[in-house]
């Protein structure tokens, strides 16, 4: 047997020895489930956790709700404002917003928006100031909660 047909076989062996190796321990390669649902209690909305690698893959953005003096409307007094990027509308046109309950968890809240001004939805209903609602990646959150797979 020539060197070289020697060095082949031996090439061969390894990555065999190698992938027999990769199959035995196939166990830790799972991947874990990328989005849970836990229903929420007196509610039809389900909360969604995010794997790890989900919310990174994703790019979740979250923002904190603030409190801003009047509005262009008129409307004298302060406000919660949300920026629009974190507005969802249903199909029936009802107004949500997710909101990060814990680390990598979200919840759908109902909110009512007085107005838009640019890039900001004025609130009248929403979630509490300082509570941070999702404003990229919402509309996956929406498609994880409905288990919408994009594909047909």
């Amino acid at each position: 047997m020539s060197a070289k047909s020697s060095a082949v076989q031996g090439l061969a062996a390894a990555a065999a020895g190698l992938l027999i190796a990769a199959c035995g321990s196939a166990s830790a390669l799972v991947e874990e489930t990328p989005a849970t649902l836990k229903p929420v209690p007196g509610s039809s909305v389900q909360q969604v956790q995010l794997s790890a690698a989900a919310t990174h893959r994703l790019g979740i953005e979250t923002q904190a709700v603030r409190v801003a003096a009047g509005a262009n409307s008129g409307r004298s007094g302060a406000h919660k404002v949300i920026p629009y990027s974190a507005v969802i509308y249903d199909t029936d046109g009802s107004t949500w917003t997710y909101v990060e309950s814990a680390a990598r968890t979200f919840v759908r809240n109902r909110i009512t928006v007085a107005e838009i001004e640019g890039h900001t939805a004025v609130l009248t209903k929403g979630p509490a100031v300082g509570a941070h609602v999702v404003t990229v990646g919402a509309p996956e959150l929406l498609g994880a909660e409905y288990d919408i797979s994009g594909e047909e």
